[in-house]
């Protein structure tokens, strides 16, 4: 038998940025729970970014085995290059999720994303979305026992990606320590275009995980987690009075203060460069110089995010966008038509 699942990724706007186990304890300094955000997240789902793993159970194999997914329903992939360790880490999540269900049993898994590999999008969120739920549905099938529920299937998810967590929501979520929800009242701001600039494609030298780690030993991490909860309440009410603008500074604040982290960790890090710095720009002094301009954000990374109005004025600022990097950066505008 053969099941495929699809999961989006997600991009946050108030970020997640490092893990309550890698906080050590007064008493032991052990790790505690597994990829416990610090703070409170919240980010928007990013439906036309989609992941798609397939299982295909086989009573001849003696372990799970992962290739890429070529086809499905008429689409066709480039094929996804997943590292030794990258592969040992998804196959381990499945056999979290076999010994969740009490399954022994082996599958061909194979998986794609419906998105380019090389636009500076993090395909783990939705990769390990579309895992548990295909794994869930599978796996509830083959045992005869209850299909978890969408909260459920988002913490299973969570343990093999935190921010995978997010992508079971719709069109916003929130992420604390303890749950991950929708948005509801943010639920009319769901029609937004999204736009990438990747300014240098280069494997980072400092992993994400590693950072989660490191930004815990830098002065200005303490009080991040409650700089972090506010604003998630602060951009919330901006979004719901219509305060585009002010979404606009709250954002901006936010991911500075992460970079800020990096910068002063110790050992001191950084992903900013001076390309990251020429589109900063250009969006703050151009692009919000008249009229309404995208909200912007930056990962763990060089590169940058947006997010326009679905509207004449938000086209026009992406077109506009995409014709300054031109010949320099590549530019990915997803779900503009």
């Amino acid at each position: 038998m053969i099941w495929t699942q699809t999961a989006p990724s997600n991009i946050a706007l108030i970020k997640y940025m490092g893990k309550i186990e890698h906080a050590s304890t007064a008493e032991t300094g052990a790790p505690r729970a597994k990829n416990i955000p610090t703070n409170t997240s919240l980010s928007f789902t990013l439906p036309h970014l989609l992941s798609y793993v397939q299982l295909e159970h086989d009573k001849t194999l003696s372990r799970d085995v992962w290739e890429p997914l070529k086809t499905f329903e008429g689409k066709t992939f480039e094929p996804l290059a997943l590292s030794e360790k990258g592969s040992t880490r998804f196959l381990a999540h499945l056999a979290m999720l076999k010994q969740h269900f009490g399954f022994e049993g082996f599958f061909h898994v194979r998986s794609a994303n419906g998105f380019p590999s090389d636009c500076g999008l993090a395909s783990s969120a939705s990769s390990f979305a579309a895992l548990t739920k295909v794994a869930c549905e599978a796996l509830s099938k083959l045992t005869n026992k209850p299909l978890p529920s969408v909260d459920q299937a988002a913490n299973f998810s969570r343990l093999g990606s935190g921010s995978s967590c997010r992508s079971f929501f719709a069109p916003w979520s929130v992420w604390e320590p303890s749950k991950v929800t929708d948005v509801p009242e943010l639920a009319s701001f769901g029609d937004l275009l999204h736009q990438v600039v990747v300014v240098d494609e280069r494997v980072k030298a400092v992993s994400s995980s590693e950072a989660h780690q490191r930004v815990t030993t830098s002065e200005l991490f303490l009080g991040r987690p409650e700089r972090a909860d506010k604003r998630v309440a602060e951009f919330v009410t901006a979004l719901k009075k219509n305060d585009w603008r002010g979404a606009f500074e709250i954002a901006w604040a936010e991911f500075w203060d992460m970079h800020a982290l990096f910068e002063t960790s110790k050992p001191s890090f950084g992903y900013m460069t001076g390309g990251s710095l020429e589109v900063l720009n250009f969006v703050r002094d151009r692009l919000w110089s008249e009229g309404e301009g995208p909200l912007v954000t930056m990962d763990a990374g060089p590169n940058v995010h947006l997010l326009y109005r679905n509207s004449d004025e938000g086209r026009a600022k992406a077109r506009e966008l995409a014709q300054f990097a031109q010949g320099r950066f590549q530019v990915f505008s997803l779900g503009l038509n």
